[in-house]
């Protein structure tokens, strides 16, 4: 079982390892603003996405560039059981995420939302999917990874490098099973 302390460490450890950090409440602001111009303006606010990194510790990444600048955000929610249901029925709120599904410090983890990801550059951009496969295939194998895509790079890889698939129901969430299972099946 995947206790959300671990979870913070592991991610800002294995992030860290492609240049991700996690971000400041600055680096918050403006990377949902990175993200509002380059994927779309309806995605959570940026009051929403601090108060969900300030009870994670572990939602929120950014990447710069060589220059300094921000070139990458990248956005997950590590979740309890109390989400599963929504999850189940493809109707996971991932504009406004219910917080009490969010796990806190002491709960166990049970899914990870891929809440968004975006970039300016091409490192930025391939820093943050790579971020996304890592959690995926290295950091939580254990763990089923859910998200929607937003642009055709993000059903890209969703689906392809990721393989997920359509969750059963309105919205277009998506599913990667937990890659340790999908090892096994393959």
């Amino acid at each position: 079982m995947m206790i959300i302390r671990d979870f913070a460490e592991r991610c800002h450890r294995g992030l860290g390892e492609l240049g991700l950090t996690l971000a400041t409440h600055d680096e918050i602001v403006e990377g949902r603003a990175l993200a509002a111009r380059t994927v779309s303006p309806n995605i959570a606010t940026v009051e929403t996405l601090a108060q969900l990194q300030g009870l994670t510790r572990a939602s929120s990444f950014t990447f710069r560039g060589v220059s300094g600048q921000l070139a990458g955000v990248m956005a997950i929610i590590p979740l309890t059981a109390a989400a599963l249901h929504g999850l189940a029925a493809g109707v996971f709120d991932g504009v406004n995420p219910p917080q009490d599904h969010a796990a806190r410090p002491g709960e166990a983890v049970v899914a990870i939302y891929g809440w968004g990801m975006a970039g300016t550059t091409l490192r930025g951009r391939g820093a943050v999917m790579a971020g996304a496969v890592k959690l995926h295939r290295e950091l939580f194998p254990t763990i089923p990874l859910y998200g929607r895509a937003a642009t055709p790079g993000g059903e890209r890889t969703l689906l392809k490098r990721i393989g997920a698939r359509p969750v059963p129901g309105p919205g277009g969430l998506v599913v990667a099973d937990a890659w340790a299972r999908m090892g096994r099946a393959a």
